[in-house]
């Protein structure tokens, strides 16, 4: 990725008629880089799915993108936080962080390459964790692990 996202927002269908439409929508805006794509861990692709992005527009360009080449609606739910930060650390220092208490009020999901993303509320948060915990190695984005 070559952007760090700082606004982020569920996106969904809110007609299960037109989800086929919607899905191949989604899938090709992600394809263009329109907006990243963030789950919950874990997710195999059933749940909600989050869209991050640097600012509201691009939103407002999916959405209008999905209505006028694919004819379907999307019901966007932001969500509150405002910067991303990756874990080279990987999933065993988030799960060594979590353990400790060091994650309250941060938001744990991964990349479309199941890697860690940590959401957070504020700049200030990220940067005191990344202090005291510096295994955790945060990053502001990462790249596709073809170019790692």
């Amino acid at each position: 990725y070559s952007f760090s996202p700082e606004v982020f927002a569920y996106i969904r269908s809110p007609n299960p008629s037109s989800f086929k439409s919607f899905r191949k929508g989604i899938d090709q805006l992600l394809a263009e880089g329109a907006v990243q794509s963030l789950r919950q861990r874990n997710d195999d692709g059933g749940g909600p799915l989050i869209l991050a992005a640097v600012g509201q527009l691009q939103f407002e360009v999916v959405q209008a993108r999905l209505r006028s080449e694919y004819n379907v609606e999307s019901d966007l739910e932001p969500i509150g936080y405002d910067l991303a930060r990756w874990v080279d650390g990987g999933w065993d220092a988030v799960d060594k962080a979590d353990a400790d208490g060091k994650l309250f009020n941060i938001m744990i999901v991964q990349d479309r390459w199941q890697r860690p993303v940590l959401l957070f509320r504020n700049e200030w948060k990220a940067a005191s964790l990344q202090e005291e915990e510096k295994y955790l190695e945060l990053k502001p984005w990462s790249r596709p692990p073809a170019f790692e």
